[in-house]
């Protein structure tokens, strides 16, 4: 008789601590006899509760990771319970339905945001501008170019809303390829892109690590991270114009990692400032697991660490609130993580951890020229 794929189990009494293996045809799929409980030991953590919910609710069809020796596996559980209360099924390996499924969470959420962007921070820029465009049709000479003015500014921030919930779409998209790369190469370019010059400096704490990355998206995530620092922690009139994010082959009107851009305004004479002239610092460096990039403006608060990377969530009066929102997605979508903490110097320091497939930095003439010499007190945040 041909063997079915799976593992044909028994549960007695449907206990989920329970489980009786009766016949094996899966053997890629690691599940240990438990006929005396235990079996939830062998359960993740988060995912025991909604195994108990699968058993009390009734025909059983329920997805979770099973861990006992070392890495966990997704399974698939199916079963049904006899007239004696026994608990009867199989059990698969379940990383295709894993994947299918969170695809498709990933393009409900992706919906649920394009939902929210439309019907709401789209709507308002939109009724400004059809208000004012309506008003200085009625009006005349000054008065009637003032309120183009303001629509055309709503209408500009509609552009950017627009802009960015396509980024934040496009860049949650998994990596496919990836390819060993200089971090030290993506930091400069995407510093390059980040705007005009201000007063601020971009400093690289020691040489840098290679990570298999989409550069192209990372340079993004990198970019967004730098005039995030800047926007927040330069004084108002200092903020960057925006560079362009896909002209990696312009000059470049930011700093050298290292070096300290002019000061911005009318005084500015092209010289480089003082290292504790700066209005704000950012910093990249290694840590063991992945890469940081902190700055020492304003910080976040504790208790807005978590909604920063929400979509929609801003402090800025003219911001979109996407700019975190597509970092994240841009870690997420690496299958990397990204958290924000407090750095040393008291502003935001953003924590990428890359995993085991980081490889180890090696010095460039960069790193060791001493005309790019690190900010004094210089090392991992």
């Amino acid at each position: 008789m041909e063997r079915r794929p799976g593992i044909a189990y028994r549960r007695p009494e449907g206990d989920p601590s329970r489980l009786v293996v009766e016949a094996s045809g899966e053997p890629g799929l690691d599940a240990p006899q438990r006929p005396d409980g235990g079996w939830l030991d062998c359960v993740v953590d988060e995912d025991c509760d909604r195994l108990r919910e699968a058993l009390e609710a009734g025909p059983v069809d329920v997805v979770y990771r099973v861990g006992p020796h070392g890495e966990p596996q997704w399974v698939h559980e199916r079963g049904r319970t006899t007239e004696g209360g026994d608990v009867v099924g199989y059990l698969f390996l379940a990383d295709d339905r894993v994947e299918r499924r969170r695809g498709l969470e990933r393009q409900r959420e992706r919906l649920e945001e394009f939902a929210s962007v439309v019907s709401h921070d789209l709507r308002n820029p939109l009724s400004v501008a059809v208000g004012n465009v309506e008003l200085a049709d009625e009006l005349d000479g000054e008065a009637s170019s003032e309120r183009l003015d303001r629509a055309l500014d709503a209408l500009d921030r509609m552009d950017d809303l627009v802009g960015d919930l396509l980024t934040l779409a496009r860049e949650g998209q998994t990596v496919q390829s990836t390819e060993p790369t200089d971090l030290r190469s993506v930091v400069e370019s995407a510093w390059g892109t980040a705007g005009e010059p201000a007063d601020a400096a971009l400093v690289v704490d020691g040489a840098l690590p290679t990570v298999p990355c989409d550069a192209d998206r990372l340079r993004q995530a990198l970019k967004n991270l730098f005039r995030n620092a800047i926007e927040h922690g330069v004084p108002d009139g200092d903020e960057p114009a925006d560079a362009g994010i896909d002209d990696e082959s312009a000059p470049g009107d930011g700093v050298a990692p290292g070096t300290f851009a002019p000061r911005a305004g009318p005084d500015a004479d092209g010289a480089p400032t003082e290292p504790d002239d700066a209005a704000v610092r950012v910093r990249v460096g290694r840590t063991d697991d992945g890469f940081y990039v902190a700055d020492d403006g304003p910080g976040i608060d504790p208790e807005q660490r978590e909604a920063v990377f929400e979509p929609g969530h801003t402090t800025a009066p003219d911001g979109t609130g996407f700019g975190l929102a597509i970092v994240e997605r841009i870690a997420e979508a690496h299958d990397w993580t990204v958290s924000v903490a407090e750095g040393r110097e008291g502003g935001a320091r953003f924590e990428f951890v890359v995993g085991d497939s980081l490889d180890a930095p090696e010095a460039s003439e960069r790193d060791s020229d001493p005309n790019s010499a690190p900010v004094s007190g210089g090392g991992e945040r």
